[in-house]
């Protein structure tokens, strides 16, 4: 595959999405007087991170043509400001130097889990690539993405690696959450990158559809998450099994598709190989 040098409009578009993330997430920092604004340390870092997340899935989509890296990642940003600019702002006070907030920081809580935003809007963007290329679905518009069927190193690769950013991801918002061990939070990253490398595996091994629409349910736990931290971390823990529900689809989408239509994985398998 010949990777081709990003124009200057796609970087171009790429400090847009950063900009446009970074204005939005202080504009409505600077409504509400968050008191972040107060630390330029804590700033300077949340603005380098937030930067980051809009332009990495601004590319994303402008390099490949894939939409839903930047139409994820916008998504996730629209809803955070439409709650924020719809709820009662938050008051804020001191007691005994701790920082007291009564009301919703809903802009807080996407700014502070970019990792999860990033994860799932590229995480997203590999699926929509194996369904457009694989079944052939608008694909002449993609640019600077592999064809099918992808080696076993690449696909080895693909379903590692975009799995340990969920995994990761998910560990990171469970310590944010306040996870009180090490081995709880490697666990939670182990199984998050269980269950999100199994439908990614079914798709680009075999073209295999039902295992990357019963995931919905754990993008919407990890949101859940963000706004709505919880005491226990057991619906995370549930990932385990449900990467076992996940593969057991996988199993029985291959059974039917071959046995009822003869599927034989299609663009997503080497016919040639010995």
């Amino acid at each position: 595959m010949h990777w081709s040098r990003p124009t200057a409009t796609t970087l171009a578009l790429a400090a847009v999405g950063g900009l446009v993330n970074l204005a939005i997430v202080f504009g409505l920092y600077i409504r509400a007087a968050y008191p972040i604004l107060e630390s330029t340390g804590d700033v300077a870092v949340l603005a380098v991170a937030l930067f980051a997340v809009g332009a990495i899935a601004a590319f994303a989509s402008a390099y490949t043509r894939l939409l839903t890296p930047a139409l994820g990642w916008l998504a996730a940003l629209a809803g955070t400001a439409y709650y924020e600019l719809t709820t009662p702002m938050p008051e804020w006070s001191e007691f005994e130097g701790y920082v007291i907030v009564d009301g919703p920081t809903h802009v807080a809580s996407y700014a502070n889990t970019w990792y999860v935003w990033l994860a799932l809007a590229l995480f997203a963007g590999v699926l929509e690539f194996g369904i457009r290329r694989g079944y052939g679905l608008g694909e002449r518009s993609l640019r600077n993405l592999p064809e099918l069927p992808l080696s076993r190193a690449d696909l080895g690769r693909a379903v590692v690696g975009f799995g340990a950013l969920v995994g990761v991801a998910t560990m990171l918002l469970a310590i944010r959450s306040g996870l009180p061990r090490l081995a709880t939070a490697l666990a939670i990253a182990v199984l998050a990158t269980a269950v999100a490398a199994v439908p990614l595996a079914a798709l680009l091994a075999r073209g295999l559809l039902l295992p990357t629409v019963l995931f919905a349910p754990v993008p919407y736990l990890l949101v859940y998450e963000v706004f709505v931290t919880t005491d226990s971390h057991v619906h995370i823990l549930l990932f385990g099994p449900y990467a076992l529900v996940l593969a057991l689809a996988w199993a029985l989408e291959a059974v039917l598709r071959s046995r009822l239509r003869g599927w034989d994985g299609g663009r997503f398998t080497n016919h040639n190989a010995a």
